[in-house]
């Protein structure tokens, strides 16, 4: 992507060579159609596991918090018989805000996003009974110490439900969404660049 050209979809801003800007553009379809792919993935290994999945759960059932909806996935019985609340959430690394934490230790970006969301949904998840777990990833791939461990959880279960090696299962839930992921990111710098073009 050539420096100097201009975001198609918000005009004002630069498009830099690495594609940072393109991959964390908030105009156009890009963020929620990868959101929204990354939310269904897991969903679907959730569902391998035989466990009870809903998707986008929580509009209204709280009383101070009518517009909030802190469930992309809603697993029932996910820890000690409490429905697990993850919200998926893709940051990026490379944002001022969090550039200088950062270059000092691998995965901040995700922590920062973690904290984010258990700011905003703690209250109404502890309110409705349900845990909140974030599922935050950096735009590169790093995933949060919650996701992972959220996703060795899962791996277990699907070794059992599946009869598959846990280290294969992990591994594959791993290359499905990091492999969606970078495709979200391809797909966000090409199609600006071709616009350019």
């Amino acid at each position: 992507m050539s420096g100097g050209s201009l975001c198609p979809l918000c005009p004002d801003t630069a498009l830099d060579p690495l594609g940072h800007h393109a991959a964390t553009c908030r105009h156009g379809s890009d963020v929620v159609a990868r959101h929204n792919r990354l939310r269904d993935i897991f969903a679907n290994f959730c569902r391998w596991a035989h466990l009870s999945v809903q998707v986008e759960v929580g509009y209204g059932l709280a009383r101070d918090h009518i517009n909030s909806r802190p469930a992309d996935i809603l697993v029932q019985g996910w820890d000690r018989g409490k429905p697990a609340a993850f919200d998926v959430t893709v940051t990026s690394p490379l944002t001022p805000v969090s550039l200088n934490n950062a270059s000092a230790s691998v995965g901040a970006a995700a922590y920062a996003a973690e904290c984010r969301k258990h700011a905003a949904n703690d209250t109404m998840c502890q309110e409705l009974g349900w845990l909140c777990i974030p599922l935050a990833v950096e735009t590169y791939g790093n995933w949060g110490k919650e996701a992972q461990s959220v996703f060795s959880r899962l791996a277990s279960l699907l070794s059992i439900s599946q009869a598959i090696p846990k280290p294969k299962m992990l591994s594959e839930i791993y290359s499905r969404l990091n492999m969606s992921l970078v495709r979200s990111v391809a797909r966000a710098i090409m199609g600006r660049e071709a616009v350019q073009g």
